[in-house]
């Protein structure tokens, strides 16, 4: 199934600006060890079929270590979802264990939902089944993020500007004007794909209509484009995905050419043929 756009926006906010995920953590009450840099690392687990198992995002935080003095302090895999999946619950206990295995160093859930009642539901403790072991994700819904009606705060992190737009946009115009007034200090190109990003957050509301009205003067270029591209980007993991679960080996050359596909008839074909071919060459004919 084609990831949403919604869900690739979420997912872009924190690998745009990891330091917003260890926020939230500190925010819950995690004690996140002070570091010196946090990157995103690779979501792929390690296993034969890495597109159906990985995390949203993987983050890494280093800072001095015994033997490095840019050492893997802390991993933190973040989680977006927009509905209630019970499969979650056997699939997120293996995303800690798998990013803890491999780069030795403690690692932390956390999740974002965007409407507060999945996030309610998500936040249930996960009892594997070993005495003791249990997994208690760390959610955060829409009452978690912050309201920032500081044009300041936005330019310093569009990334929660755009959380909160989302989360506060439809009730509090103070926060759309924020966001509208911050972006405007930030690069033209990065200040229009976070326009971009809100508007399909804000979508059919009336966050949506205030905010297209406030840039109705401006020269963002914030056409159905990237709405396109991202749609495209999740019918080509769709197209990925089908494909590893059949069985079917997909070369580097050919996985290339359909993570670049932008034509989104032309996922659609690749998808409907991704159900019945039997070798990669047929995918193409």
């Amino acid at each position: 199934m084609a990831i949403s756009p919604e869900h690739q926006i979420y997912a872009e906010l924190f690998a745009d600006a990891p330091d917003t995920a260890v926020g939230f953590l500190r925010d819950l009450g995690v004690d996140v060890p002070d570091y010196d840099r946090s990157e995103v690392t690779s979501c792929d687990l390690g296993h034969v079929d890495p597109v159906e198992r990985r995390s949203d995002v993987a983050i890494m935080l280093r800072g001095p270590g015994p033997d490095d003095p840019l050492g893997k302090l802390m991993g933190i895999v973040v989680e977006v979802q927009r509905d209630e999946k019970e499969r979650k619950r056997f699939t997120w206990p293996e995303y800690v264990a798998a990013l803890r295995s491999r780069h030795e160093c403690p690692v932390v859930l956390l999740t974002i939902c965007p409407r507060q009642s999945v996030a309610d539901w998500y936040a249930e403790p996960i009892h594997l089944g070993h005495p003791g072991f249990v997994l208690r994700p760390l959610v955060v819904g829409p009452s978690g993020i912050p309201v920032i009606t500081d044009p300041g705060e936005v330019e310093r992190c569009p990334s929660l500007g755009v959380l909160s737009a989302a989360a506060h946009g439809r009730q509090d115009m103070d926060v759309l004007k924020a966001l509208h007034t911050g972006l405007d200090s930030i690069d033209e190109e990065q200040a229009a794909k976070y326009i971009g990003f809100t508007l399909n957050l804000l979508a059919k509301t009336e966050g949506q209509a205030a905010l297209e009205e406030m840039m109705m003067t401006d020269t963002y270029e914030y056409t159905s484009a990237w709405t396109e591209s991202l749609k495209a980007e999740g019918e080509a993991r769709a197209v990925l995905r089908l494909l590893g679960r059949r069985g079917i080996d997909v070369p580097e050359e050919a996985r290339e050419r359909i993570s670049a596909c932008r034509n989104l008839d032309q996922l659609d074909t690749w998808i409907d043929r991704s159900v019945t071919i039997t070798h990669i060459d047929q995918l193409f004919e």
